[in-house]
């Protein structure tokens, strides 16, 4: 004899179940939607978090490409192998002109230039630009890192003992506003610099969450100017272009070996540009995790609220129940039938919270600086954990329906 859908396979139990679970939420729509609600704020928080954190990653990753090719680069500080933090990168320096002059002799080594970070604000007589930065460097460090220039020229040998500088084109934004610097001067920790430049990088102008904090809000002063200026000058970095047949990562070993001479192992570190980008990542990913793990209360908080729903939808329809057990369902129907609802309800709110963080992180990249990337692997991940919410926190509603005694239900007028 023919087995009916309810008695059939698990297949056929499968399609039932959505085919019933499925009217009864239609049926009870503003519950379902009033159920979906929780699921739907904590799909919202995690993948736009998620948006955001890869979008960030991206623009850092685009301002340390844009240091340039073939590119090493030493920290005074030990950094270890998986270590996100180092005390002394903000301290003293062990590095020195010495140590410079000995990376350049390394085979390999095409160029070498020091950065000096120069404290102190930025400023045009009364207007201060706060987060424009001042670094000094030797000329080498423009062919390290070409620039496009928008006025001007950039510093050379000649221009050593000269308080002349070159500024990025967002700094002369915010200094001079739409009218020319050339020639105007600028003042760093009480000395004043004559303009010789304007650089320009159209990549580094957009808007975006980093752009302030890169190389086109940069005003560069020359190094030895500054070095006979200021007491007790430091070498904060120093930046190694290697020559273009040599794989960057081939020469640490021998940068620093070189630097091992005069200064101890944990005086310094030699990092090529993916170092730097997994150090950075480090840190990101660890905070991404907090705040995911942290906003992700709100997906246990709709979880809840579906499972609330659901235990108080089994008392409602406990009737119903026992009339399906009464015409042959079994405890896996009513089960499966459950289980497909509280997902369904994940489902809605998690498709809603997708929606909703497309379109908030589109107000976001119009609007602000941060550009929150929604791929296809995160907008999968928002979907597939509302799911699993809605049916994990289905389960135990889920587990008293199919466990009702039929002769009971039908007892309940409710």
């Amino acid at each position: 004899m023919p087995r009916t859908p309810a008695q059939g396979p698990w297949g056929g139990s499968v399609l039932l179940a959505a085919s019933v679970g499925l009217h009864s939420l239609v049926e009870h729509w503003r519950r379902t939607v009033l159920s979906a609600l929780g699921v739907l704020v904590g799909t919202l928080a995690v993948v736009l978090l998620i948006s955001v954190a890869k979008g960030v990653q991206r623009s850092v990753t685009q301002q340390i490409e844009d240091l340039g090719v073939n590119l090493l680069i030493v920290l005074p500080t030990r950094i270890q192998e998986g270590s996100m933090f180092s005390p002394n990168l903000a301290g003293i320096s062990y590095l020195s002109e010495a140590d410079v002059a000995t990376v350049r002799q390394v085979p390999g080594v095409r160029l070498a230039s020091p950065l000096m970070f120069v404290g102190g604000a930025v400023r045009v007589e009364e207007r201060v630009s706060p987060s424009t930065f001042a670094i000094a460097a030797q000329p080498e460090w423009f062919s390290i890192r070409p620039v496009e220039l928008a006025e001007g020229r950039t510093f050379g040998p000649e221009d050593a003992g000269k308080p002349v500088c070159v500024i990025g084109s967002l700094a002369k934004g915010f200094l001079f506003g739409a009218g020319p610097a050339l020639g105007k001067t600028i003042e760093v920790a009480g000395t004043r610099y004559k303009i010789v430049g304007v650089t320009v990088d159209k990549s580094s102008e957009g808007d975006d969450l980093f752009s302030m904090g890169g190389f086109e809000n940069i005003a560069y002063v020359p190094y030895d100017f500054v070095r006979d200026h200021v007491p007790n000058p430091q070498v904060h970095r120093i930046m190694i272009q290697t020559a273009p047949d040599k794989e960057p990562k081939s020469l640490v070993a021998a940068v620093e070996s070189a630097l091992g001479e005069r200064l101890d192992r944990d005086m310094f570190s030699v990092l090529t540009q993916r170092d730097l980008l997994k150090l950075v990542f480090q840190i990101m990913d660890l905070l991404t995790w907090l705040l995911t793990g942290l906003t992700s209360i709100g997906l246990f908080v709709g979880g809840v609220g579906i499972m609330v729903v659901m235990l108080m939808m089994v008392n409602e329809r406990a009737k119903e129940i026992g009339i399906r057990k009464a015409v042959g369902a079994r405890r896996r129907d009513v089960f499966l039938q459950f289980v497909f609802e509280s997902g369904a309800i994940g489902l809605l709110g998690g498709g809603l919270g997708v929606a909703l963080s497309a379109l908030v992180g589109y107000v976001l990249a119009q609007t602000t600086p941060i550009k929150p990337i929604l791929g296809i692997d995160t907008i999968a991940l928002g979907f597939a954990v509302s799911v699993g919410v809605g049916m994990v926190f289905g389960l135990v509603p889920a587990m008293r329906a199919s466990s009702k005694d039929p002769v009971a239900s039908l007892r309940n007028e409710s």
